[in-house]
Order: structure tokens, then sequence, then C-alpha cells
């Protein structure tokens, strides 16, 4: 009898809980909270204080050695060069792309739709593969690319091993492997603008010309800032195409932060002055996004598009 009362009372403090729908989205996040807790904010907070950890001591020695260390600095203004190289060349293919796309779709051109799908094959394909593929491509003497290339009276080109052209050959490998998903982005944009403004425009006498950056790029702008707000924090952390393909090499031509992070925490085992650079990286990533909201959020103020 003990026993049944008690599981009486607890089915009924039970059902009485459920009744209270106050506590219903609390319950409901509390797998996402521990979730989020347990592999973002714990991770964070671990590599932050291991920043101030020298041979076992509170110091603030890593950061005193960021200033003298020219790897650091040199791969910061790799970083920042492969962010812009890359930020602006995907942006472009994928908006050029989209729009082929979208205007072959409108005028039900032959082939618009296949060239669609087979664009979302280099996607598909895993960085570790993609990066393989390019590897046998570029290479100097086998690779098709270089063969290609001598019909036209180009030959000798090192693509991975010429510190000219190593940093280039990744943005180009990492534009090729992501741009599908910019143009699919891109190209749901061009099809949330109403059809009624074109017909109004044309109405009006319109060029075609007139309609896409009066009508199309303003109706498209939030989009377009947000994917390039998202292109920009990503591309800060691209390590998998550009170790498999250079190693950050040669002579550090393309060594990224990310690069120099992984080599000070897996090659030379300097975890805390690798947690230090990660840190320095994490405060560029979010001060970068702050400045570019804010000038986002004040041209969406005055009207503008950015």
């Amino acid at each position: 009898m003990l026993l049944n009362k008690d599981n009486s009372t607890i089915q009924d403090s039970f059902k009485r809980f459920c009744r209270n729908e106050g506590y219903v989205p609390y319950v409901l996040n509390v797998l996402i909270v521990l979730t989020i807790l347990l592999l973002f904010v714990y991770p964070l907070i671990y590599g932050i204080l291991s920043s101030f950890y020298t041979d076992g001591q509170i110091s603030s020695e890593n950061y005193s050695r960021l200033f003298s260390d020219r790897n650091f600095w040199n791969a910061l203004w790799v970083t920042f060069l492969y962010v812009f190289l890359y930020t602006a060349g995907i942006m472009f293919i994928g908006f050029v792309t989209a729009l082929a796309i979208d205007v072959g779709e409108e005028r039900q051109l032959p082939g618009s739709r296949l060239f669609s799908s087979f664009l979302t094959l280099p996607y598909a394909i895993p960085d570790v593969v993609g990066s393989l593929i390019w590897l046998w491509m570029m290479n100097p003497r086998r690779g098709i690319i270089n063969y290609l290339l001598s019909f036209i009276g180009v030959e000798g080109l090192n693509w991975l091993t010429s510190g000219n052209l190593a940093l280039i050959s990744v943005v180009l490998v990492g534009i090729w492997r992501l741009f599908p998903m910019h143009t699919l982005i891109i190209l749901a944009a061009f099809k949330t603008v109403p059809k009624d403004l074109y017909e109004a425009a044309d109405l009006d006498g319109a060029s075609t010309l007139q309609q896409f950056f009066f009508i199309t790029l303003p109706s498209i702008a939030n989009i377009m800032k947000f994917l390039v707000l998202l292109t920009v924090v990503w591309s800060f952390k691209r390590f998998t195409i550009i170790w498999l393909l250079t190693r950050g090499g040669p002579m550090h031509a393309t060594e990224t932060l990310a690069i120099l992070i992984y080599k000070e925490a897996f090659k030379f085992f300097d975890r805390g002055y690798a947690s230090a650079i990660a840190v320095i990286l994490l405060l560029i990533v979010g001060t970068v996004s702050l400045i570019y909201m804010r000038l986002g959020s004040k041209g969406e103020s005055e009207g503008g598009v950015i």
C-alpha cells in the first residue's frame, strides 16, 4: 500500500509538472544547453586558460613571444591575404554562376537544369579526396594541368612548390571545393525577388541593367551580406585543403594561423603557445564579425546597400 501511494504521488507530481507549460521550454532546452557547455564553452575557457601557462606556471610569456615571432606575423599576413582572395573569388564566381543559371532557367535554355545539378559535384567530394585529386593534377611533371598548358607553350609551372603560385593554387582549390554552395544560396536569393517588381519596372520603361541594379541587388543585399560574413569566418579557419596540398609551404608561403596553430600544438608540442595564437585568431574573427555587422546595420538604417 505504501509503495502504491508513493507511485501515485510521483505520478500526480509529474502530471502537475507537465500541465505547467512554463517549464516545458526549459526542459526541452536542457540537452542543448549542456551540449553547448560541453562542446563549446568548456573548450573555449580551457583554451584561454592554457594560453597563460608556460612550463606549468601562469605567465604572459606566450603572448609576449608573439610580438617577436616572425612566423606568427607571416602567418597573420598570409591569413588576411588568403581570406581576402578566397572571399572575393568565391563570391564573384558564385554570383556569376548563379546569375547565369537564373538567366538560363528564365529563358528556358536547354541544359540549364542539368548544369545546376552537376554543379553540386565538387561540394559532394570530401576535402581529403578533392585535395588529393588536385595534388595529382598540379604535379609539375605528370599533372594534367601542365600537360594541357604545354599545348599553348606554357611549361614547368610549379603550382604548389613555388612561393608565387602556391597561395593562389590553394585559394583556387578552396574556391572550386565550395563555390557550388555559394552558387545555390545566391540562386535561391534570386528566386525570392518578387516578380511584380520586374513587371512594374517594365511598365515604367526600365532597362534590364537598371532592373538588375535597382531591384535585384537591393532585394538580395541582406542574404549577400550574411553570406560574405559566413565566408570570412569560414576562411579564417580553413585547414584541411591547405595542409594536404602544401603543409604551409613552401617557405611558409601558405602557412595561415590555422596551420601555425596545428604545427605548434602537434609538431612542436607547445600547447600553451598554440592556445595563445588560437585566442588571437578568435579575437580577430570576432572583431571582423562585429565590425562587419555594425557596418551592415548602419547601412540598413541609412537606406544603403553594403
